[in-house]
């Protein structure tokens, strides 16, 4: 069953940090940086769930991950199938991205994906670095072709978008294109902190609310390091919070 999670801060902090890596808001969403892969394949990136090795340059790519698909679009990659982690309903991305679309991908379930509609795809290569980093649902989709989960030591939708670049950038031979898609980020972040130097005194709890109640996130989610990234620091209180991240 599809998640539909709540317009919180939590979630707005997570749309722009994507939208940023999109580069939407100056336009350059519709100018993003063509496919050229390095030729240095076969490449192997580093998993939770061992090595995976890219024989040749991916054509047909699946992206199951929270941001997985707006990642490879900003690496000039459109995947065939993406999941539609915030219900956009369309291309399955938000405004920032949904034009570096040709064509909108098949959209796949979130939390319980049908391995049938993947397979049915014929990827050559599955992103799933930013998931739940289940070892059945690993398994299922690295029978299918060549999968990219979550990052060493990480679980959870943990992933951060500094790995979550790296990997999917280093999988798709575009390394170089990726370490520039983060110092751009990392730029736009210092530029915003500068210009608001007010969020340095300023303490802040990300929190979502679902049927269980509102939660904090803990300190190594997106949200909240997205937060800090602008200046602000995590209260102490929600620092140790027991919820965990997740999508």
């Amino acid at each position: 069953m599809k998640r539909r999670p709540l317009a919180t801060l939590a979630a707005l902090a997570l749309l722009t940090a994507l939208s940023s890596c999109g580069g939407a808001d100056d336009g350059s969403a519709e100018t993003a940086p063509a496919h050229t892969g390095s030729g240095a394949f076969p490449v192997t990136v580093a998993t939770e769930f061992g090595d995976v090795t890219v024989d040749e340059q991916p054509e047909r790519v699946v992206a199951l991950g929270w941001g997985d698909a707006e990642t490879a679009l900003a690496l000039g990659i459109q995947p065939v199938g993406a999941s539609d982690w915030l219900a956009f309903g369309g291309s399955g991305v938000g405004p920032w991205a949904e034009d570096l679309y040709d064509s909108a991908p098949e959209l796949i379930e979130t939390l319980e994906p049908s391995y049938e509609a993947v397979a049915a795809l014929e990827p050559d290569l599955i992103l799933d670095v930013k998931s739940s980093g289940d070892q059945e649902r690993y398994d299922q989709l690295s029978q299918i072709a060549p999968t990219v989960g979550i990052p060493e030591g990480k679980h959870s939708f943990l992933t951060s978008i500094d790995e979550q670049v790296t990997l999917i950038s280093s999988a798709l031979g575009v390394p170089e294109q990726g370490k520039q898609l983060l110092e751009d980020l990392e730029g736009r972040f210092a530029e915003t902190a500068g210009a608001h130097p007010e969020f340095q005194d300023k303490t802040v709890s990300v929190a979502a609310l679902s049927s269980g109640g509102w939660g904090a996130y803990i300190a190594e989610s997106e949200r909240v390091m997205f937060m800090q990234r602008l200046g602000f620091t995590q209260n102490p209180r929600s620092r140790n919070s027991p919820r965990k991240a997740s999508a």
